[in-house]
């Protein structure tokens, strides 16, 4: 992965959650499309899993400053509580 460290992991992450939030707000407009939104969550979320996943490694190898548990806030910190 190119130019990618731990601070752009970190605003990833931090974005992704703000993103699927933003997400099902627009959810409960009756102009939204459902199969797009299950859709469009679906992938952000499996793309959280897998920087979180990332985020892991790099925290394991001690090479970040914020722990994961400090950048996920609820319900996406059960991603660390059930792996």
């Amino acid at each position: 992965m190119p130019n990618m460290n731990e601070n752009s992991l970190a605003v990833c992450i931090q974005a992704l959650q703000k993103a699927i939030r933003f997400n099902d707000f627009i959810s409960q407009s009756d102009t939204v499309d459902s199969d797009n939104y299950e859709e469009s969550s679906y992938m952000f979320e499996l793309e959280l899993s897998r920087l979180c996943e990332l985020y892991k490694i790099e925290e394991k190898n001690g090479n970040v400053s914020i722990p994961l548990s400090s950048l996920l806030t609820p319900p996406f910190d059960e991603l660390i509580k059930t792996k």
